[in-house]
């Protein structure tokens, strides 16, 4: 198993890797699971995260947050996840507490990667012949893009 995210980010690399590194392992268990992952810079600041199993099982593979527990203040500070409340990413639940608290119930890493990225780009988790392509302008809408025309019309020299 191997899952890989494209996105640009606007912040520095120690700024988004302490907001995806706490909510990998707080919140998706990747490392307690054994998943690692790492980074690799690519042209025009674009940086690519691959992650892969480390066992031989991927029982336990989430790219998905079901912690229903508020996010901690420390987080919210050392971590820096107040830019995933200021993206909208991490949200307010009333029904459950006084609405002073933070929430990443069912917030994907494509999210976090789209909290973390220059606007008006998208993130790509590129899988097989097909790219999920997340936009990170709100107001257009992801979608899967069949890469395999590219693939095949491909010409190398």
């Amino acid at each position: 198993m191997q899952s890989t995210w494209i996105f640009k980010p606007k912040f520095s690399r120690d700024i988004y890797d302490k907001v995806i590194r706490c909510f990998v392992d707080q919140y998706l268990a990747w490392g307690e699971n054994g998943i690692e992952y790492h980074y690799e810079t690519l042209k025009d600041g674009w940086v690519c995260l691959t992650a892969w199993m480390d066992t031989g099982s991927c029982e336990y593979y989430s790219e998905t947050s079901f912690d229903t527990e508020p996010v901690p203040g420390q987080y919210l500070t050392d971590n820096m996840f107040i830019l995933l409340v200021e993206a909208g990413v991490a949200y307010r639940q009333k029904q459950w507490d006084d609405g002073g608290s933070y929430y990443l119930e069912d917030v994907d890493i494509t999210q976090v990667f789209a909290a973390l990225s220059e606007k008006d780009t998208n993130v790509y988790a590129p899988n097989g012949a097909k790219c999920y392509v997340y936009p990170v302008n709100i107001t257009n809408s992801p979608k899967h893009v069949d890469m395999l025309d590219a693939y095949l019309t491909l010409k190398v020299a």
